[in-house]
């Protein structure tokens, strides 16, 4: 374990994690030696102001120790991710377009594990992101991806408000404009869901198609005359 000494004082630089370390030092740019001391400072216990005056060296050096600790994972037992509910599925949704320095408790919480550290937590948000992109290539037609594209670099760029909203309305859509219908859409199993939404999605299509060569054969006979 690697120690620091500042004032006579020993911090340990922690070799896992805790989840409530790592959400706080997400708030800051890793990129940007400004925030150097506030990350290193935040990750061995000290306040930050202690390190205003350490060397540009020694604080890069902290900040690869802690970005290579976060590197780590540990499996951990969670619930099987097809169980999700629709629901659930769009507050995960909302919550990683938030970000995981405000919503990294959350998300463990809907996939319903026991994360004692940062390397647990982040194995499991893998495990789902995984799970998701899977999803979105399953449905590609309904959610309007072509070939190969990845749904995270999207969301990346997303506001999360708009991404949100979005959804919102897709669920208040699902229920009929009735509010009395929105916790029973939201029950819903996710993939009972978007194959509700994917066939509707289909029907949509096919309805273009076909006023689409009905106004092709309306041309072709006015062009004729």
């Amino acid at each position: 374990m690697v120690e620091v000494t500042i004032n006579n004082k020993t911090y340990k630089m922690p070799e896992v994690m805790a989840i409530d370390t790592w959400s706080a030092i997400l708030k800051w740019d890793f990129e940007d030696p400004k925030y150097w001391p506030r990350i290193v400072g935040t990750a061995i216990g000290c306040n930050p102001l202690l390190l205003q005056d350490a060397d540009e060296e020694s604080l890069e050096l902290a900040i690869i120790l802690i970005a290579t600790s976060v590197q780590k994972r540990k499996e951990v037992a969670c619930k099987d991710f097809n169980t999700l509910t629709f629901g659930e599925f769009i507050d995960l949704e909302v919550y990683l377009t938030y970000g995981l320095d405000k919503h990294i408790k959350d998300i463990i919480k809907i996939l319903d594990a026991d994360c004692q550290d940062v390397a647990q937590a982040l194995w499991l948000i893998d495990r789902y992101v995984e799970f998701r992109n899977y999803t979105y290539r399953q449905y590609s037609t309904l959610f309007g991806l072509n070939g190969p594209t990845d749904p995270d670099e999207e969301a990346e760029e997303a506001d999360p408000m708009q991404v949100a909203k979005s959804w919102y309305k897709i669920i208040v859509g699902l229920a009929g404009d009735n509010i009395l219908n929105i916790d029973d859409v939201t029950d819903q199993p996710l993939k009972k869901a978007l194959n509700f939404m994917a066939l509707e999605k289909e029907k949509q299509l096919e309805e273009e198609q076909r006023l689409l060569k009905q106004k092709r054969a309306h041309d072709l006979q006015t062009n004729r005359r």
